[in-house]
């Protein structure tokens, strides 16, 4: 079972006394809050996977060393965590690693940008900065092409972004194919 909003923050409280920085640097959300905290690439409470797409230039016969993958472009994310995750962090270059990881918390679903609430940046960092983060995240978004936006983009189920995420009203136009 998951924990609360309420249980994260009395974990997350002592933890995090005060504010940590979350801005966008170039193509990666640098986030204060990741070294101490690790959700989202430590195990997960859901018992779906969490998927997320690799770009085609992250493909290699590495992948399946790096991720547990879901089928031969998607590496995913359950209860056991990343495959490349460490007590000192990520073990990969940044290149190696999936988008998602980079837009955390932010996330692409479909063509919107969703903030996942759980995060403690969401939580203790204001929404204001979140969504001007979130903008610069979309403005560089769209300098990936459109195939691959639409590649790395997820569909999550209704009832998934309506519990865990926020819509930022930030929307991406949507990916044309060729």
């Amino acid at each position: 079972m998951s924990a609360s909003l309420e249980e994260l923050l009395q974990r997350w409280r002592p933890l995090f006394p005060r504010r940590r920085r979350v801005r966008w640097h170039d193509s990666w959300l640098a986030n204060d809050y990741c070294p101490d905290c690790r959700l989202c690439c430590g195990p997960q409470e859901e018992s779906e996977p969490f998927p997320m797409k690799l770009l085609t230039h992250q493909l290699g016969p590495h992948v399946s060393k790096d991720f547990y993958m879901l089928d031969t472009n998607t590496a995913y994310l359950d209860k056991r965590g990343c495959r490349s995750y460490t007590e000192k962090g990520c073990r990969l270059p940044r290149e190696r690693r999936p988008v998602a990881c980079g837009l955390f918390p932010f996330v692409l679903n479909r063509n919107t940008l969703q903030l996942y609430q759980r995060c403690p940046a969401s939580l203790f960092t204001p929404l204001s900065h979140m969504e001007a983060e979130g903008r610069k995240a979309a403005s560089w978004l769209l300098s990936l092409s459109d195939e691959d936006r639409s590649r790395i983009a997820i569909d999550l189920p209704t009832t998934t972004l309506a519990n865990r995420y926020m819509d930022l009203h930030i929307t991406l136009p949507a990916a044309h194919h060729s």
